[in-house]
């Protein structure tokens, strides 16, 4: 595959409107000491809402920066295949990196549950820093990938709530090593919705509401993955299937 230079990305929370944007100095760090901008160097600012733009470093302060927006750039599509992902909570690093490969692979939503075999456990405050800081890692996920729209990550909760909350209309599947059906068919017209459990795999209380939530259960073939290979696994076969991974 050949390669080109990009310009790099960076993410805001607002609207870009007008000539100039100014950037606070959480902003103004990151641009200088991650993206490793100096004054006149371009980049491309997107919001997330449908707004992406040329830019350029006007000028750089110790509490902030300034930029010059230019033009309206066109969008990144995101994928025909509205797909989601519910996954058993892992091991930090191990969700992090779901989050990470997850938004990279066009994961629309994204739901962290609890199950009978989990092992990691949140109480409110904790889950609610994870959620915040996994909604950072998709936003950085977007600035590297170019995707516009940073996945939406549901806070955790237990398996049962989860499944209650979800849309009627999807396609359903649930990964299940000693499943005897690989995820192929006829391409879902109204979203994917697929679920991996925990390094345990699903316990017979989670299959139970998996079953009664009529979620078919596919395999990935004969070896056992890890909980986060798994995940990533199935949402490239997916993409690659029906959505917009090329093959």
């Amino acid at each position: 595959m050949a390669t080109t230079h990009r310009s790099p990305r960076l993410y805001v929370e607002r609207e870009l409107d007008g000539t100039g944007l100014t950037l606070d100095e959480g902003e103004a760090h990151y641009l200088v000491h991650v993206l490793r901008l100096k004054p006149g160097d371009r980049l491309v600012v997107f919001n997330g809402n449908g707004t992406e733009r040329d830019a350029s470093v006007e000028s750089l302060q110790r509490r902030g920066a300034m930029l010059a927006l230019a033009a309206v750039r066109p969008l990144l599509p995101e994928s025909s295949l509205d797909l989601t992902l519910i996954q058993a909570l892992a091991k930090s690093d191990a969700m992090d990196l779901i989050v990470q490969k997850a938004t990279e692979l066009g994961v629309r939503t994204l739901v962290p549950v609890y199950t009978e075999h989990s092992v990691v456990k949140l109480d409110i405050e904790r889950s609610e820093r994870r959620v915040d800081h996994w909604r950072k890692i998709a936003r950085s996920a977007c600035e590297q990938c170019g995707r516009h729209m940073p996945p939406r990550i549901e806070g955790a909760a237990p398996l049962a709530l989860a499944l209650e909350a979800l849309p009627v209309a999807p396609m359903r599947l649930a990964l299940d090593p000693s499943a005897e059906r690989s995820l192929e068919g006829a391409a879902p017209t109204n979203g994917l919705i697929v679920a991996i459990g925990p390094e345990g795999g699903f316990g017979a209380a989670d299959w139970r509401q998996l079953d009664a939530a009529e979620f078919g259960r596919v395999t990935l073939g004969p070896r056992v993955l890890r909980a986060e290979t798994a995940a990533l696994a199935i949402c490239a076969i997916a993409q690659a299937r029906w959505g917009d991974l090329q093959r």
